[in-house]
């Protein structure tokens, strides 16, 4: 079974991804801070995290959280889906996509608008692992 890490502060979109996932034989497991997130993730041990960008204290506290993984050895690896609505809030100028990701500011593996049909989230999971 496929193990699937989210860490996104919209309730709701937790709950729909979930139901969609598990719906399909995956193991899901959320969180909708970044409080202890590099302990949960290592024992929760995912095969691909989803993380969002922006959260309530801080509109680029996903950017971080992404930094974070990458720095730490026994996780650094996992994919990460980048889900967000940062581009239709507008809260950064420009728009951000896959041409952005790089090591340092944006070490994601895909990023994904908000909001995304299941069936093409499922789609893209299965490509990352």
């Amino acid at each position: 079974m496929k193990k699937v890490y989210m860490v996104d502060d919209d309730i709701d979109m937790v709950v729909a991804i979930r139901a969609s996932l598990e719906s399909k034989g995956y193991e899901v497991e959320a969180q909708h801070d970044d409080k202890d997130l590099v302990d949960n993730i290592r024992q929760f041990n995912p095969d691909v995290i989803i993380l969002d960008v922006m959260f309530p204290d801080d509109d680029s506290a996903g950017f971080r959280i992404a930094r974070t993984i990458r720095h730490h050895d026994d996780i650094k690896d996992k994919p990460i889906i980048m889900l967000s609505s940062v581009n239709v809030d507008g809260s950064f100028p420009g728009e951000f996509t896959n041409r952005d990701i790089d090591e340092v500011y944006l070490p994601i593996t895909e990023f994904v608008n908000k909001p995304i049909d299941p069936k093409d989230l499922i789609e893209k999971i299965e490509k990352l692992t």
